[in-house]
Formats: C-alpha cells, sequence, structure tokens
C-alpha cells in the first residue's frame, strides 16, 4: 500500500508542476505559495483574466486530478493507519518528536521486510554491508 500511495503522491506532484508550467507558459500571474491551496485556485479560475478560456478546461481536469489523488492519498493512509496489527506500533511510534503517520508507517514496514530483501549480486556488497549494520541497529 506504501508503494502504491507513493506512486499515487509522485503522479499528483507531476500534475501539480504541469498546471504550474500551463500557467507560466500562458502567462498567467499566480501566487505559488497557494497555488494548490483549497480555495485559491477557485479563486483564481473564477478571478483571473489572463487564463485563456482554451486553457481553462484543462487547468480544470487536471485540479480534478490533484483533488482525486490527495483523497486516495488520505484514504491509503488511513486504512493502514486503522489496521489492527499497526495500530498499537504506530500509536508508541508517534510519541517521538517529528515523527509523523508516514515515517511511523514506514518504519515498522521496512524494518519486517528487512531480513527478505538481502540484496545479490557484484554491486551490492556495500549494500549488504549497509543492511546488515541496519538490522544490527534494529535489534
Amino acid at each position: 500500500m506504501l508503494r502504491y500511495r507513493n506512486l499515487v503522491v509522485k503522479q499528483m506532484t507531476q500534475m501539480k508542476n504541469r498546471v504550474s508550467g500551463l500557467l507560466m507558459e500562458t502567462g498567467v500571474t499566480y501566487n505559488k505559495q497557494r497555488l494548490h491551496k483549497v480555495g485559491y485556485f477557485g479563486e483564481m479560475m473564477s478571478t483571473n483574466a489572463d487564463i485563456n478560456d482554451a486553457v481553462r478546461p484543462l487547468l480544470n481536469l487536471s485540479r480534478g486530478m490533484i483533488r482525486r489523488s490527495s483523497k486516495l492519498e488520505y484514504d491509503l493512509v488511513s486504512s493502514l493507519e486503522r489496521d489492527p496489527l499497526l495500530r498499537e506500533r504506530l500509536r508508541r511510534l508517534r510519541t517521538v518528536p517529528g515523527v509523523g503517520s508516514i515515517t511511523a508507517l514506514t518504519g515498522p514496514l521496512r524494518s519486517a521486510t528487512t531480513h527478505a530483501s538481502v540484496p545479490t549480486g557484484r554491486r551490492s556488497a556495500t549494500a549488504a554491508c549497509a543492511l546488515t549494520r541496519r538490522v544490527r541497529l534494529t535489534r
């Protein structure tokens, strides 16, 4: 699920970059920091006369995809947080300052798969040593 979440986040970032690029290409002035916030995009679309009518449908479609991706990402994280096998461990990890939902989720899952993912091949000697050190540190 976390791999799928990473894919969704990457696609959402690409779409946000496309929206920004499209606005820059067409010469529309906008606030970079607020562009992908909830209310600003709708306000900009309704009040900014610089936005060409030919570009509006593309911007609206892109914004819809960003919104759906954001909801999907939230749903994925929520379902992992509700998992009975992870719930107590996540609660304890979140007591550490600076550990949020995503960090708390990736920690237990990464340590659970550490033993199964020992790298093989010619260039993997360094990676195998690093993995061995990580396993020792987590025990």
